[in-house]
């Protein structure tokens, strides 16, 4: 092992301690109080929630990007139809203090969409911030779509949080190319129907 490694395994031991903002997850926002529980299944190829990221779906992949897992849901138990919905990945373990981040945020997946594969979130050069479905996207930390899982080495396992939104009207966003994730968050007051959770979790190898 080099010496970087070395350094990086001693940081993320340092910084261990730093995990688990559940609380600062999108659920959590004051759109989902009159919904607090689930009522949608979210599923993966993966295993059932809770399951290990394999390497393909974290930033050791070869591409060092990572893949999105194949995703899969049930519309929610509501008297409300889903005109669309939006997915979205959270990283809640990052060693930041009070603070989670995205590794993909896509809404306006029309309402007859019920899974979500890699080819789905891969970035439309054509379109801006558009994916190869059309769907649209929230850059991340890359500027990105998506971007794998990436625990730091030594900071132990880390829980990427898949969730799914029904919405019973569009987002309203003025300018999509140009939207932050505020005014994603307050153009969703009042429209969520639904919502179901998958969890993966990775924790980077000392070999790799």
């Amino acid at each position: 092992m080099s010496v970087f490694q070395y350094l990086q395994f001693g940081i993320g031991r340092m910084l261990y301690p730093i995990r688990a903002h559940d609380s600062h997850q999108l659920t959590y926002w004051p759109a989902f109080q009159h919904l607090p529980e689930p009522n949608m299944t979210l599923e993966s190829d993966c295993g059932p929630s809770g399951s290990s990221l394999p390497l393909r779906c974290s930033m050791l992949a070869e591409d060092r990007t990572g893949a999105l897992p194949e995703l899969h849901w049930s519309a929610p138990e509501s008297t409300e139809p889903v005109k669309e919905y939006m997915l979205i990945c959270e990283d809640i373990d990052i060693p930041i203090p009070f603070m989670v981040i995205h590794h993909g945020l896509f809404w306006a997946i029309p309402a007859s969409v019920l899974a979500a594969t890699p080819e789905d979130v891969q970035e439309d050069a054509a379109q801006t911030r558009r994916t190869k479905a059309g769907w649209c996207f929230l850059p991340n930390i890359r500027g990105k779509p998506y971007i794998g899982a990436g625990a730091p080495l030594g900071h132990g396992s880390h829980r990427y949080v898949f969730t799914i939104i029904a919405l019973n009207a569009p987002l309203e966003v003025e300018t999509p190319e140009r939207a932050t994730k505020a005014e994603i968050k307050q153009a969703m007051e009042g429209k969520i129907i639904g919502w179901g959770q998958w969890t993966g979790v990775f924790e980077r190898p000392w070999s790799t």
